[in-house]
């Protein structure tokens, strides 16, 4: 049975799951361990009092102790990546006193176990992928009525286009928000409030593109210091981009741009009057190639950096 990540987050309380048996997977790493955190709390206020980590990469019945617990009278059974899953295994527990929860960060949508997980109809599948804008959004407006927060229109679309999509970081940044003790928030707030307090530098490097190369290494050189910062510049683009492939015309390019970009305005037109869906596509080709390359090798972010800005250069020139 799927379930969305989001509403384990925000309605984690109205949930009862009768046969406690979970898999969490996706390559969302913080959004998967926020996930684990809050069924092993809600487990554990149920009554489940033992957490037991299996290494073993097998689930089946000569790697798995079923036996009670020697303290408790339940338990919560974590399984990280395992290689291969008994389904007959999941038949022999008794689900009064045994929790299970399978984090897998390996798995295809076409794998079987993943399979097994979205149909079953009492066992539970939850999917954790980056945040796409509009899960981002669900979380912002939650948070914010909870705790009674107002922002302006163009700070709200700053604050959803200007934060990671990593759900952790994302979360980091909400939390900031508030515990922010001003009642007006200005754009200028939300730059110094955020961890990339440079994004306008990170935004200058896009439309750099109209610009010499040596103007965007110098940029590069003074914006991005850590592979984070490569991930940050990443998904500016990738947002840039959306925006470029949007718009139809003159006109609803000026329309999407946010009015917070508006000193951008001359330069964005001038890129949208050069690229079309074809560049478009290998841009953004361009990118996924990029976030391989610094998943692999994460410490040459500044040389994978500046060649990706280089060969965008040239793919949307």
């Amino acid at each position: 049975m799927k379930i969305n990540p989001e509403k384990i987050i925000l309605e984690s309380k109205d949930f009862h799951f009768k046969k406690k048996i979970f898999l969490i997977s996706g390559n969302e790493e913080t959004l998967i361990k926020k996930i684990q955190h809050i069924l092993i709390q809600k487990i554990r206020n149920e009554g489940f009092g033992e957490i037991q980590k299996n290494v073993s990469k097998k689930i089946n019945f000569d790697n798995n102790n079923l036996n009670d617990s020697l303290f408790f009278k339940s338990k919560i059974i974590l399984y990280e990546n395992p290689k291969e899953v008994d389904q007959k295994y999941f038949d022999t527990i008794n689900y009064t006193n045994t929790a299970i929860i399978i984090c897998h960060t390996n798995l295809t949508n076409s794998s079987r176990i993943k399979k097994y997980f979205d149909t079953h109809k009492e066992f539970f599948s939850i999917s954790c992928y980056k945040l796409s804008r509009n899960i981002k959004k669900i979380f912002l407006d939650f948070f914010l009525n909870q705790h009674k927060i107002q922002l302006e229109n163009d700070c709200y679309w700053f604050f959803l286009d200007n934060t990671s999509n990593h759900y952790q970081l994302f979360e980091n940044e909400i939390t900031k928000l508030i515990n922010y003790d001003k009642k007006k928030i200005i754009i200028g707030d939300l730059r110094l409030l955020l961890s990339n307090s440079d994004s306008e530098e990170i935004d200058n490097l896009f439309f750099l593109m109209l610009e010499k190369n040596t103007e965007i290494i110098q940029q590069a050189h003074r914006t991005i210091n850590s592979s984070l910062d490569s991930y940050l510049v990443l998904q500016r683009i990738k947002f840039f981009l959306s925006l470029l492939y949007s718009a139809k015309n003159i006109d609803e390019a000026i329309e999407t741009l946010p009015k917070y970009l508006f000193n951008y305005k001359t330069k964005f037109l001038s890129i949208f009057e050069k690229t079309n869906t074809k560049k478009i596509a290998g841009a953004l080709a361009l990118i996924k190639k990029t976030e391989l390359l610094l998943r692999k090798h994460s410490s040459m972010h500044q040389a994978i950096s500046e060649r990706f800005l280089l060969n965008l250069k040239k793919s949307l020139g």
